[in-house]
């Protein structure tokens, strides 16, 4: 289990820095209001909170969980808070959930 999260992390994250730099090309800059950062902080606290518990308990990696850890943390810091690809689809799902009609 914890070997699934650590390579789909690692490929999420890989694709975070290709789409982030072809969008740096294409798209001009845009400073994201509190309502916005308060998302970020919202889903990097949300994806901890499921990352740790799932390192802690697991198996894999024995002697090493506390790295793992950090290394996982340190991760999704960088999605959530500085790589604009994910920001942009993170605000991109939040403004879908709430214009949904039902």
């Amino acid at each position: 289990m914890i070997f699934s999260l650590q390579l789909g992390l690692l490929i999420i994250v890989l694709y975070g820095i290709l789409g982030s730099s072809r969008m740096k090309q294409d798209l001009p800059s845009v400073n994201r209001g509190e309502k916005s950062w308060n998302y970020f902080y919202l889903v990097y606290g949300v994806l901890s909170v499921i990352a740790i518990p799932v390192i802690s308990l697991s198996e894999f990696g024995k002697g090493y969980k506390v790295s793992i850890a950090l290394i996982d943390l340190g991760t999704l810091l960088y999605l959530a808070l500085f790589n604009s690809w994910f920001r942009n689809k993170i605000i991109g799902f939040v403004v879908k959930s709430q214009t949904k009609e039902e």
